[in-house]
């Protein structure tokens, strides 16, 4: 096992994280702001898909959007984020980059803002692809190396830093000993999706937050969301965060 997946059985556990991964108020609103994107692109089908949740925690948004499928399964590393299963839900402890499921299991998979907490984001991917269907989607979400504020810590500018300074930077803020996170720039992260075929929904969810469930971010003509609209537009590289709706490319496997 890597640092990051030694720090991910502790992630709930660090900076307040607990009780967000546990809030339903919290966990209820983005499972919400996930289905509207899946049932836009053509998923949820009721009582006709599969689920898998990749990084469950305390599987909240797994039931959420479990409650018309076939049977949903969460998997996650955290022994602290095993839940009661139900007829139609299941929790397992496993590592995103083994899943130990057959191939071509599941319609839906759930992939938000994981990649970063991964050793091997590529090999998490492939894993993807694989367990996914032939016309299955996955929803893939997660944050932007050069977001000027880090999502994890909020500390300004630290994901931009090279690791030995991003460490020193946690010590003298007392955020931690060392900054694990590895996320990606926009051009890394469409490396990262190259497998697939991407459909990127940012764009829509900035223009529209009332039909994906975002106004809790992003308030129909504030000026929050005027400004998202202008670094969307004018300078994507440094926006915060990324979803898309991945499908499976037959020839990339």
């Amino acid at each position: 096992m890597g640092e990051l997946k030694d720090k991910a059985r502790q992630y709930a556990k660090m900076f307040g994280g607990a009780a967000a991964l546990s809030d339903a108020a919290v966990r209820g609103v983005k499972a919400d702001k996930i289905r509207a994107v899946l049932r836009d692109a053509g998923a949820l089908e009721p009582g006709r898909f599969r689920v898998l949740d990749v990084g469950c925690a305390s599987g909240l948004i797994l039931r959420r959007l479990a409650d018309d499928a076939e049977f949903g399964v969460g998997i996650d590393m955290d022994d602290g984020g095993m839940w009661k299963a139900g007829d139609r839900l299941a929790f397992a402890r496993a590592d995103a980059e083994h899943l130990p499921f057959a191939a071509e299991t599941f319609d839906v998979v759930i992939c938000n803002h994981v990649y970063e907490h991964t050793d091997e984001p590529e090999r998490m991917l492939r894993e993807i692809a694989r367990v996914l269907r032939p016309t299955g989607i996955c929803y893939f979400a997660g944050p932007n190396k050069y977001d000027l504020v880090e999502p994890h810590y909020g500390l300004p500018l630290l994901s931009w830093l090279p690791r030995p300074l991003a460490d020193r930077y946690l010590r003298w803020t007392g955020r931690g000993a060392a900054y694990t996170e590895r996320p990606r720039s926009l051009s890394g992260l469409r490396q990262l999706v190259r497998q697939f075929h991407v459909t990127d929904y940012t764009g829509a969810i900035v223009n529209d937050p009332t039909r994906f469930h975002a106004t809790d971010i992003l308030a129909p003509g504030s000026l929050k969301q005027w400004l998202a609209k202008a670094v969307l537009r004018a300078a994507p590289f440094v926006f915060p965060g990324f979803v898309y709706v991945l499908r499976k490319r037959r020839d990339a496997l």
